[in-house]
């Protein structure tokens, strides 16, 4: 179980705001408030609208301001719908802010999924506060000491079939600014020791493997264990990409959408002899394939062109790559009825074609 936010309870703490030119610094806590959610569900109560509007009149005063949108879920479900559940969750936020006039410059979300409860999901009460987004509004800091600390992170690394110890290469990437890089050893495991608190995120990369990413909270005097189960990357295999953000009906990405293209670079770096296809899809239940002309189809595969583009900038080799819209024809549930199954349908998914 992981332990309960830190910055919470304190009014000094430290993010990475990669984008915003200021990795490292420190910030000072303005505000902190927290909007809670429906099992299921990524709709905004209108009693959480006023701490919201809130935040943004704090941001809109100053203009070093940032928000931070931090979405989680409980662990009902699979794992995979509630990165989605998650994604939606820190989505709305973001649209509302928007759309009462915060820059979104100053907004950086992130999805967390189930990783972090605050709750015990073993019980109605524990979940229910899991399912939440949580915003901290701050400005920068210098501090004036450092606490002297120390924790550990330590974990295993797996082939998801077969249970098999992988040789695996690790980004811990500091939510407060700077990165590590770990290798496992002949057992898969590995094991990091830091002299400061952190939230950390975790990425594990292993050859011909499909990339995983978890997050942890360190805190002083605690060891974290993460353990990582890789899928592999096999002829025909496909990966949906988690936290991709796009504006509203249109195929241009969002900066909060970061984080999860340079996990893909790096994969596709990591792994430089795979060629992927990047597949676009919409969500339309219920009804036949959409037409190759129509608009749908259109924004299908523009987001999928939108990532391959990302990756040709980025220095992958075109010759690895390509792109294809799918329309609705391939939805994950063509009887979609909840929010997260047609949130799983309207996604970009990689698949392996040599």
């Amino acid at each position: 179980m992981y332990s309960k936010l830190f910055f919470i309870a304190i009014s000094l703490f430290a993010f990475s705001i990669s984008g915003w030119g200021q990795k490292g610094k420190k910030f000072k806590l303005l505000s902190s408030s927290t909007v809670y959610f429906n099992s299921g569900k990524a709709i905004i109560s209108p009693k959480f609208k006023i701490d919201l509007q809130n935040a943004a009149k704090i941001v809109q005063q100053n203009e070093d301001a940032l928000i931070f949108i931090h979405s989680h879920t409980d662990s009902v479900g699979s794992f995979r719908s509630n990165e989605i559940l998650a994604a939606q969750r820190a989505q709305v936020v973001y649209d509302y802010l928007e759309s009462i006039n915060v820059d979104t410059a100053q907004i950086d979300i992130r999805a967390y999924g189930e990783y972090i409860p605050l709750g015990d999901n073993g019980t109605v009460k524990g979940r229910a506060q899991n399912r939440r987004v949580s915003l901290q509004v701050v400005i920068p800091y210098i501090p004036k000491v450092k606490k002297k600390i120390h924790c550990t992170l330590k974990g295993l690394v797996k082939d998801a079939k077969t249970g098999t110890p992988l040789d695996a290469r690790l980004l811990c990437i500091y939510l407060g600014g700077g990165m590590d890089t770990l290798f496992t050893d002949k057992n898969g495991t590995f094991d990091l020791e830091l002299d400061r608190e952190a939230r950390v995120e975790v990425r594990v990369y292993a050859k011909g493997y499909f990339f995983v990413s978890k997050l942890a909270d360190l805190q002083d005097s605690t060891t974290q264990e993460l353990s990582f189960s890789l899928e592999p990357a096999l002829l025909g295999e496909k990966m949906a990409l988690s936290n991709l953000y796009f504006h509203s009906g249109s195929p241009a990405l969002l900066p909060a959408s970061d984080k999860s293209l340079e996990g893909l670079l790096a994969f596709m770096q990591y792994n430089n002899t795979l060629k992927i296809e990047i597949g676009g899809h919409i969500n339309k239940p219920n009804r036949a394939p959409v037409a190759k002309e129509s608009s749908s189809f259109i924004l299908s595969e523009s987001r999928a062109e939108a990532v391959y583009k990302y990756l040709i900038i980025n220095g992958i080799d075109g010759e690895r790559l390509s792109y294809k819209g799918y329309g609705n024809s391939e939805m994950l549930y063509p009887r979609a009825s909840t929010t997260v199954q047609q949130q799983m349908n309207r996604r970009v998914e990689l698949k392996i074609i040599e």
